[in-house]
């Protein structure tokens, strides 16, 4: 009972929404409504406000088109976000691929990318990733995952010279499970509501998680080490319902890529200004720093994206091996 209520509590939330819109174009501006995986503090969130600000500030937009910012997984459920976009509940998403990879598996291509959105876009791996999308029914407009390699760490209460896991259990998404994995640890699937206590507790002795955002969770106090070895991008990119971006006047797309091409630089320096201040915050919050040696991280770097890659390619022979050779 519990269950059917919830269905048709997100059935009703959505259907409003799809009520409100997309708006027609006339003397009125089109209001574009938007949401995203997390809430608006997270800092991968932070791509799509920017996005916001960059639309409805820019003067040859004005007038035209606006975008409002519905909110998170309150709005619609995080692994439906993609499904709303494309029938057109909302219009536009900040996508995660790893929230939608059952509809568009290629889209993981971007997480193990080492070239920034700014050389994707240059080289024909952001025009293969916006035809995959567009196969899909929707429009994929801006790649905003920022610097390259720097998405994901591992964090253990346990002091390491060198990457050996064996003994130890780890908090994983599918993100982790190859990497812990191959250097002998035990993967332990578990909510982020659940990781405080299972820290405090020495149910798990570990955790992977973004580089930065442990100290929205409280982490931090149950945290001692942080693997100081970064991989992996973020998957995430900004995108539209079809109908409503074939909507648009032909003047508003066209600056709406420019603007798109705009956001991708300037979430590059976003995150990378942001993972300097997280080094800082979680040092003075006493955290240690654990590095190995050189040949110790190309071993873990590499063994990340192999594992990476391997099981990418497995999923996506026709496309995967284009879209791993533009990325590198």
């Amino acid at each position: 009972m519990r269950t059917r209520m919830l269905t048709l509590a997100v059935a009703a939330a959505v259907g409003a929404l799809a009520l409100a819109g997309p708006r027609p174009a006339g003397a009125e501006p089109v209001v574009l409504r938007g949401i995203t995986p997390w809430v608006q503090s997270y800092y991968w969130s932070e791509p799509f406000l920017m996005f916001q600000r960059m639309v409805n500030s820019n003067e040859k937009l004005k007038g035209k088109v606006i975008v409002s910012y519905l909110g998170a997984n309150e709005v619609v459920p995080t692994f439906e976000q993609f499904e709303a976009v494309r029938n057109g509940s909302v219009d536009v998403i900040l996508g995660a691929a790893s929230y939608y990879t059952g509809q568009i598996p290629e889209a993981m291509a971007v997480q193990y990318a080492k070239l920034p959105p700014t050389e994707l876009r240059k080289n024909g791996f952001y025009d293969l990733m916006r035809e995959i999308h567009d196969e899909a029914g929707v429009v994929y407009l801006a790649n905003t995952g920022g610097s390259p390699g720097k998405a994901f760490r591992m964090f253990v209460n346990k002091k390491l010279d060198a990457p050996d896991f064996t003994g130890l259990k780890f908090r994983v998404t599918p993100v982790y499970v190859s990497l812990v994995k191959a250097f002998g640890g035990t993967p332990i699937n578990m909510a982020p509501s659940e990781v405080y206590q299972a820290l405090d507790r020495k149910v798990v002795d570990g955790y992977g998680w973004s580089y930065g955002g442990i100290t929205d969770f409280g982490w931090q106090e149950v945290t001692s080490h942080v693997i100081d070895i970064p991989f992996y991008s973020a998957n995430t990119a900004i995108i539209f319902n079809k109908e409503a971006w074939d909507g648009l006047p032909d003047d508003v797309r066209a600056e709406l890529e420019k603007v798109g091409a705009a956001l991708e630089a300037r979430a590059e320096k976003f995150m990378a200004d942001y993972i300097e201040k997280e080094d800082t915050l979680l040092k003075g919050l006493g955290l240690e720093f654990l590095k190995f040696s050189e040949a110790d991280t190309a071993r873990y770097v590499e063994t990340a994206y192999s594992a990476g890659w391997k099981d990418y390619l497995e999923k996506n022979p026709d496309n995967g091996p284009k879209l791993k050779s533009l990325s590198e």
